[in-house]
């Protein structure tokens, strides 16, 4: 269960990063097409705001988490004796799925209004965004499950924080 759930976590990262060639690509694309030809691509900058911004934040969220790699501060976590950092890791874990997974509630409504009104926004053209706004809840609840995963490992005393993978050297 957990290989899978890490198969899924490493192909949403691949589909993320593909959404920053995509935007870099559409970008160029556009920069080139106004300066030779001065007819810029319509929706360039809703497309970058709606879709590709949007999967490459949201996407790799369950990866990021489940490879320790979110910013935290541990400035004192690392003087903590072994039992109050596992205790520590167990909060942090809960509390962050326990965040994400309100999240995970919140845009899942906003994703069906979305859904149910059509969505779109006007710029240079109509662009349609409602299906942009599915990625959230799913970037949201698949970073809950990771935290919860986690929470989980830690319980049975796996390695879960980048230090512990690296073998304390971080």
């Amino acid at each position: 269960m957990l290989t899978l759930f890490n198969r899924i976590c490493s192909w949403l990262m691949f589909i993320g990063g593909l959404g920053v060639i995509a935007m870099m690509l559409n970008i160029v694309a556009d920069v080139v097409a106004k300066l030779v030809w001065n007819a810029p691509i319509q929706g360039t900058v809703e497309i970058s705001s709606y879709y590709y911004m949007v999967a490459l934040v949201m996407l790799p969220m369950a990866f990021v988490e489940m490879q320790d790699q979110q910013i935290s501060v541990d400035l004192l976590f690392n003087h903590f004796p072994d039992w109050l950092q596992k205790v520590a890791l167990i909060f942090s874990c809960l509390a962050a799925a326990a965040i994400l997974a309100v999240m995970t509630w919140r845009t899942g409504l906003d994703a069906m209004r979305a859904l149910r009104v059509g969505e779109v926004v006007m710029g240079g053209r109509e662009i349609i965004v409602w299906p942009s706004r599915i990625v959230l809840p799913l970037g949201f609840g698949l970073a809950s499950l990771a935290a919860l995963l986690r929470a989980f490992l830690v319980l049975r005393g796996a390695p879960v924080t980048q230090s512990d993978l690296d073998g304390g050297m971080s």
